[in-house]
């Protein structure tokens, strides 16, 4: 299944955040893109169940990045309810958007922080 940076837009988001920068802006669009692929990898992981470890794309704000990382659908759901999470592979996160917010062996987990954050926010597909 191809996705494109494109599909993740919503104009909303656009136009009501004009001070984000533009990098700050792509950077969360890569990252909201890799985060629309795993909510269709974690509908899959549903049928796996909850502890058993599955592959999520890295969602880090690189968008060449063609990493996995393996976690939890549990794991995953406990991220994923802060919209301004993101899971990704250790040493794989933006410092100046994003804070790292826990340290696991295999993946950490990073917060988008002021209007990025708010940015990311908008973006999510779960809040659409």
């Amino acid at each position: 299944m191809a996705f494109c940076a494109d599909s993740v837009r919503d104009p909303r988001a656009s136009s009501t955040l004009p001070d984000v920068d533009e990098r700050e802006r792509r950077l969360a669009q890569n990252e909201a893109l890799f985060r629309e692929v795993n909510e269709r990898v974690e509908a899959v992981a549903h049928q796996l169940g909850p502890d058993v470890p599955y592959e999520f794309v890295c969602e880090c704000a690189n968008a060449d990045c063609t990493f996995r990382v393996q976690v939890s659908l549990r794991a995953y759901e406990a991220i994923r309810s802060d919209p301004k999470q993101f899971v990704v592979l250790p040493l794989h996160y933006t410092p100046e958007v994003e804070d790292v917010v826990a340290r696991e062996e295999s993946y950490w987990i990073v917060r988008k922080s002021g209007e990025a954050g708010e940015y990311v926010e908008r973006l999510d597909p779960r809040g659409r």
